[in-house]
């Protein structure tokens, strides 16, 4: 003849099962938040970017005046208009 299975048996699954499906939605939530935080750092790395993109744009557009190439033909070569005297230090 088979035994059947106790209220005790039943109460013990029950609760085994309550333990198992507990401890998985923790980790899946744990998981999800760590996702969240990756995403978030991602994010702020793109807005990073993005404001150096624009920065750059800015700098290349500024390199394309004139007002860029006549500064860097008098600051790094040292070049001088037409019709402009040039004056030297002579403690240098």
């Amino acid at each position: 003849m088979r035994r059947r299975p106790t209220p005790k048996f039943w109460l013990l699954m029950i609760i085994t099962t309550l333990v198992v499906f507990s401890v998985s939605f923790g980790v899946l939530q744990y998981r999800f938040a760590e996702g969240q935080r990756e995403l978030e750092r991602i994010r702020d790395y793109r807005d990073d970017l993005i404001l150096k993109v624009n920065d750059l744009r800015g700098e290349v557009d500024y390199i394309q005046t004139d007002d860029y190439i006549i500064r860097a033909a008098r600051d790094e070569l040292g070049l001088i208009m037409p019709g402009e005297i040039r004056y030297v230090n002579g403690s240098n």
